[in-house]
């Protein structure tokens, strides 16, 4: 372990350029780098109907995003990304962020419930059953991405979530490249917030009923966000109840004008049924049952969850700045299973170093950057019998520790020029999982150390701005996705050291820029990627899955989104103008179109190249309309078209397409530091029967129909109160 932390830090030493005091500062007026220090001092920007940070009614291309390890414009961003802001979070107030997501072109969540979903990127991911894997996913740089792969983040409450970065692709080295891409979550600051607090109730269909409570205050150079919110649910669903409590803090200190660190603290408390997935007819005649074998046995999962981290930046002068962050993580869970009963439990924790450096000449700017992050877990798991599958646990079955560590070392070279920026990137990941077997009942000992070796994930990436407020990009990217330990198992339950993790070159294109006077903002990319070793996952018994690389695939799509302002009063005639006046009419449309096709696909003499890949339709389209007149009143409607999508490798069965229509209508009103929302939101309005998620080559045991299905929930309303004091 010492020889990784030597490597690790004398990298970066070795990357890291000589500080040269004598050149001139390194921050060029207009360069799109000075806001990276200017960041340290942000102010909010208050919109017209709350005291709150609004990113979204600023001009988009004016919108600051992370992505590709740089804090830019949206509009110079060398590469697909997209942003959720507060203001859609706000307006959609969801009890996951899984919706949010699906406002988003090119990505696709399955939730077939609120503790079972699954999210693809460009069609990486999809059959990966009852889960999200093959992409990263991260809250204020705390990794949701545990050891094996597996992205959870199911468990953070939107009612804390100020903005969400989606970069789409294997395109950010600072996160290592994930084959898919990159989910990164951001709290609330609470610097950027007024200080008082504020509370919400919601009650709705099926016994919905969430409650929440804020409180933001700030004293000189600190300041502080306690928010603590409960969901329960009785499902719509045989076994179908839920339970979540979370409690979220977040601390920003700002010691000094150069320096500025960030905690956080996430506890989740959840407690789910299981009613899994059920076959086509009772998909159709009883959507509301469960599985009969989870029934039975009363299936539900029970997690404990604890985030903590602390990340900081100093600016040791004008061109050279540090960034640093420590992290754990402890989550617990407890599952009952018809099979059998599980526990797991994963210690986790690491660390990420970047450094900057920063110079002009003219009109030239050069930001060089090196770092590096380690993470490591200790992941225990062991299984019980259930005994005649009515959830009574029996004797123990297998107990199985893994030891996982990853480290990834990454440069980066960014060159802004007048019109154009191109960005070079270099990753070099390495990994290892060294897997105990504690339980050796048979006397074999399937203990086994597997390492996939070094893999090196260049990208490079530019942009050019063509027309005032319009631009152009273009990427190439590698990346890959580590292999988990249950993906190289055989069917005896050893390690088969020749799974190698599945990889991919990605190139994308595209347009983005804003019209009349910033009331219409576009982002347009059409790209193709390719994925090599393709990794197949098998399912050979009730919980036994074999993993197998198998083949290629290739992903095509084209995505396009947009944001329109057809009225948008600013606050200047807010006071005076009558109550009938509009102060904002705006659009939302969004559309993904996709070809994913298995290119060299042999599983067991069958050749499904050509064949789709299942799980993602080749069509999605949505829109949101949003209203809002001077009196408070205000409505919110939401369209989506999901199109036919495979469900099994064979592509011999299809979902139906759907729609489905949801309306929000509400109220809001201020007296002096008082402020209210009271809304009543009407979800699925038209009653569409649809299957909200599926389970990708559903295999049939004993001569019983596949249960390919997770049913939609019915039409449903739900209506609440926000109520918020400032002091």
């Amino acid at each position: 372990m010492k020889n990784i932390f030597c490597v690790y830090y004398l990298g970066l030493l070795f990357l890291l350029p000589a500080v040269d005091e004598g050149a001139g500062s390194a921050f060029a007026s207009g360069s799109p780098f000075s806001v990276m220090k200017d960041s340290l001092s942000v102010k909010p920007v208050v919109g017209v109907d709350d005291g709150l940070t609004d990113t979204l009614y600023q001009s988009l291309p004016e919108v600051m995003v992370s992505a590709f390890n740089t804090s830019r414009r949206l509009l110079d961003a060398p590469g697909a990304v997209s942003m959720i802001g507060l203001r859609l979070i706000e307006r959609e107030s969801p009890v996951t962020l899984l919706p949010l997501l699906n406002h988003t072109p090119g990505v696709f969540a399955h939730s077939g419930t609120l503790n079972t979903s699954r999210i693809t990127i460009r069609g990486v991911g999809a059959r990966v059953p009852y889960a999200t894997g093959k992409i990263r996913a991260y809250f204020n740089q705390i990794p949701l991405t545990n050891g094996s792969g597996i992205s959870i983040v199911e468990h953070i409450d939107p009612a804390v979530i100020e903005r969400i970065e989606l970069t789409k692709g294997p395109a950010s080295s600072v996160y290592g490249a994930g084959l898919g891409g990159t989910i990164n979550i951001t709290a609330r600051q609470p610097s950027l917030r007024t200080n008082g607090v504020s509370g919400n109730f919601e009650v709705g269909s099926f016994g919905l009923m969430r409650n929440g409570l804020t409180l933001d205050t700030g004293l000189q150079e600190l300041d502080i966000s306690l928010s603590y919110n409960r969901v329960r649910s009785d499902g719509f669903r045989d076994n179908n109840t839920y339970r979540r409590d979370v409690l979220t803090s977040v601390v920003q200190w700002k010691p000094s004008a150069a320096t500025a660190i960030t905690g956080l603290v996430a506890i989740s408390d959840m407690k789910g049924g299981i009613p899994s997935s059920i076959d086509s007819v009772l998909f159709v005649t009883k959507p509301a049952a469960a599985a009969a074998n989870w029934k039975k046995t009363e299936g539900y999962e029970d997690v404990a969850l604890l985030l903590a981290g602390v990340s900081g930046t100093h600016w040791l002068n004008e061109r050279l700045s540090v960034d640093m962050s420590l992290y754990t993580t402890i989550h617990q869970e407890h599952e009952m299973r018809p099979f059998d009963v599980l526990y797991e439990d994963r210690y986790s924790g690491g660390t990420r170093l970047k450094t900057n450096y920063f110079i002009t000449h003219g009109q030239v700017a050069w930001h060089l950057m090196a770092g590096g992050e380690l993470f490591l877990e200790t992941f225990n798991y062991k299984n019980y019998e259930n005994i005649g599958g009515v959830g009574v646990q029996g004797a123990l079955i297998s107990n199985n520790r893994d030891h996982i560590r990853h480290l990834n070392v990454f440069a980066q070279s960014d060159i802004e020029l007048s019109i154009l920026n191109v960005s070079l990137g270099l990753n070099l990941n390495t990994s290892n999982t060294d897997y105990q077997d504690l339980f050796q009942a048979d006397q074999i000992d399937r203990s086994a150390n597997y390492n996939p070796g070094l893999i090196l994930s260049p990208r490079l990436g530019a942009n050019i701005r063509f027309l005032p407020g319009q631009a152009v990009f273009f990427s190439a990217s590698h990346g890959f996705s580590p292999v988990s330990l249950s993906e190289t198992l055989t069917p005896d339950g050893f390690v088969n050291l020749d799974i190698l993790p599945e990889t991919s070159w990605s190139f994308e294109a595209g347009l983005r820029g804003n019209l009349y006077n910033n009331r219409l903002y576009y982002d347009l990319s059409v790209f193709e990627m390719h994925v090599n070793n393709l990794l197949v996952a098998e399912r050979v018994g009730p919980d036994a899955w074999v993993g197998r690389n198998a083949g290629a695939s290739r992903h095509q799509g084209v995505e396009a989104e947009m944001h329109i302002y057809l009225v948008r009063d600013k606050g200047i005639r807010i006071n005076t103008a009558p109550w009938w006046h509009l102060a904002e009419v705006s659009v939302y449309p969004v559309l993904t179109y996709s070809n994913f096709v298995f290119t060299d696909f042999m599983d067991y003499g069958i050749d499904f190249s050509g064949n789709q890949i299942p799980g993602v339709p080749s069509l999605v389209a949505s829109s949101t309309a949003f209203i809002q007149i001077n009196a408070g009143l205000y409505m919110n409607a939401q369209y989506r078209f999901v199109g036919d999508m495979a469900m099994n490798d064979l592509n011999n069965r299809y979902t139906d397409a759907y729609q489905l229509f949801n309306l929000t209508v509400g109220y809001k009103a201020s007296l002096k530091q008082w402020r209210l929302d009271a809304y009543v939101g009407f979800n699925n309005l038209f009653d569409e029967h649809y299957a909200s998620m599926i389970l990708v080559n559903a295999p049939s045991f004993g001569g019983a129909s596949p249960r390919y299905y997770y049913p939609g929930m019915p039409r449903n309303i739900r209506s609440g109160l926000r109520v918020s004091y400032s002091f």
